[in-house]
């Protein structure tokens, strides 16, 4: 290999390395939202599995909610919905099933590419029965 092969190979990768690194950051960017879609996901399934009995209250499964997002770092608060929206969600319950819903707003950031950061909104949803 001559002298100018090589400068053509160097000039080739200086345009080729941006879009490795971007679509590189861009994966782990995706598998970042998607570890904490999971436990999103799993944080609303726990606040309605406790939701389901009829003398857990509304402070209890927000407590419980975000006991289970503990260790996953959010970009803002979680947002929880349930409903119905009473102080004990499965007590007199006329639908006989109680719904948790989490919310959270979560910054996905890829250097070197116009229009970001966007914030996208994270949400997990789950359904039980109530118990008696």
């Amino acid at each position: 290999m001559n002298r100018r092969e090589r400068g053509a190979v160097l000039a080739e990768f200086a345009f080729v390395l941006p879009l490795l690194v971007m679509l590189l950051i861009g994966i782990v960017e995706m598998g970042i939202a998607f570890n904490r879609a999971q436990a999103i996901e799993a944080a609303a399934r726990e606040g309605a599995r406790l939701a389901s009995l009829s003398t857990t209250d509304s402070a209890a499964i927000t407590t419980r909610v975000n006991a289970t997002l503990a260790g996953i770092p959010l970009g803002s608060a979680p947002v929880i919905t349930v409903t119905p929206a009473t102080a004990k969600p499965c007590l007199n319950n006329a639908t006989g099933q109680v719904t948790v819903k989490v919310a959270v707003d979560h910054v996905i950031d890829i250097p070197l590419v116009p229009g970001f950061p966007k914030t996208a909104k994270l949400t997990g949803q789950a359904v039980f029965r109530c118990e008696a």
